[in-house]
């Protein structure tokens, strides 16, 4: 036991998440420790990161998602918008231009459907994300399960993603973890929004 956990969190914890934790074993990452943070789990963090958000900030869903996406946002005041991700696009949407939100949540593998995003449907994302100034939240809590190297398994694989996203993961899922509450959540230094 190391005591009540430092404001900035224990070093170790999130050198540790950096190393280990966040680059999938065939792909090199360019993190910082002081971007990784040691966190009690995705689902916390989920709720946990809108601090940083005000409540006029509109938030995208693709839908069907993890329930917590919407139920946080609505929680924090902000107005969610709803984007169908049904068997006509894989369950992965691509972003639709004619809609301008704040946050944009994706998960992949999604839960509930695991449906994982292709690199070019992610790139098209970041794309969209830094062209409206909106942050894009990455939940990647099912990322171990990812087995074919052509699909990312971290929003960091794609050009452009450290300006805009956001990635939050657990190991919940890939360390059987449940209950025990384990995760991390990167914000890379390049990520600033005014507001």
């Amino acid at each position: 036991f190391w005591g009540r956990r430092p404001f900035r969190g224990l070093e170790a914890a999130d050198i540790a998440a950096a190393t280990v934790l966040v680059a999938p074993p065939d792909v090199t990452l360019e993190l910082d420790a002081g971007e990784i943070f040691a966190s009690c789990g995705a689902g916390d963090e989920l709720g946990d990161v809108l601090d940083l958000f005000g409540p006029e900030n509109t938030a995208l869903v693709p839908e069907p998602a993890y329930p917590a996406y919407v139920d946080t946002n609505l929680m924090a005041g902000h107005k969610v918008i709803r984007l169908p991700a049904g068997p006509e696009c894989g369950f992965a949407p691509w972003p639709d231009p004619s809609v301008q939100a704040d946050i944009l949540y994706l998960c992949s593998p999604n839960n509930p459907t695991g449906a994982v995003y292709t690199r070019e449907k992610l790139q098209a994302w970041v794309d969209y994300a830094n062209a409206r100034q909106a942050v894009l939240i990455f939940d990647a809590a099912y990322e171990a399960f990812v087995g074919d190297p052509a699909l990312p398994r971290s929003i960091y694989e794609i050009p452009g993603s450290r300006t805009c996203a956001i990635e939050i993961s657990s190991l919940s899922k890939t360390a059987g973890f449940t209950g025990t509450r384990c995760g991390y959540t990167v914000v890379p230094h390049e990520l600033e929004r005014e507001g």
